[in-house]
């Protein structure tokens, strides 16, 4: 599957009360690190990720401290799809991947029949903590599907950024694989090995791409 040759950066402005994130599209190759240090509180990561082609936005949604935004396949909406891309970002830099991933498999126990998750693998992107998963559901309890996911978090200094990738359909028994569409993982697993976050302030141990 080719990808579009886009950058995602998201931008958070942190004040003394509350912080707020928002996600813009960026050119292909990130802005070069700045000469001079950057004001306090000006967010200077990067979530560095290129999003399926043909998927478009289809809005973003949070609280003062989180920022969720959901895409989808060109034919598929949030009211009917079978893919999911969901880029979270929490203003949190001392968020643990490993904790917010254990959360989304405490909501799969609870919202299916039976869910799978996989053991959690934990490294270094890029210099960062990342931590992944995936997570089967037999038959949502809402739903009537059978549902998987993959996650990945990665820990910056300055927010927390978790990228799922999702699918839904058919319910499928507890002693049988998930029915997803052949290559599905394999592009799972090459997507979410790019995406990574990077720092215009510090091209030593977070360098952006040039």
């Amino acid at each position: 599957m080719k990808v579009l040759p886009v950058a995602i950066a998201v931008a958070l402005l942190v004040s003394s009360a509350a912080a707020w994130a928002q996600i813009r599209s960026q050119p292909a190759r990130p802005t070069p690190p700045p000469t001079a240090a950057p004001p306090p509180g000006e967010m200077t990561e990067r979530l560095l990720l290129v999003p399926p082609q043909g998927w478009k936005t289809a809005g973003s949604g949070g609280s003062k401290t989180t920022l969720t935004t959901q895409m989808f396949p060109g034919n598929e909406s949030s009211d009917n799809w079978t893919e999911m891309l969901s880029v979270q970002v929490v203003a949190d830099g001392r968020a643990d991947p490993r904790d917010h991933i254990q959360r989304i498999v405490e909501a799969s126990r609870t919202n299916c029949d039976a869910s799978g998750p996989s053991p959690v693998t934990e490294g270094l992107t890029n210099g960062y903590p990342v931590a992944t998963m995936t997570v089967t559901c037999t038959k949502g309890r809402v739903s009537g599907m059978g549902g998987l996911v993959a996650v990945k978090a990665i820990r910056g200094a300055q927010a927390l950024y978790v990228i799922q990738r999702v699918w839904r359909g058919p319910a499928f028994e507890r002693n049988e694989v998930a029915p997803v569409p052949e290559g599905m993982l394999k592009e799972w697993s090459s997507f979410l090995r790019a995406v990574s976050v990077c720092d215009i302030a510090d091209s030593t141990r977070h360098p952006c791409p040039k």
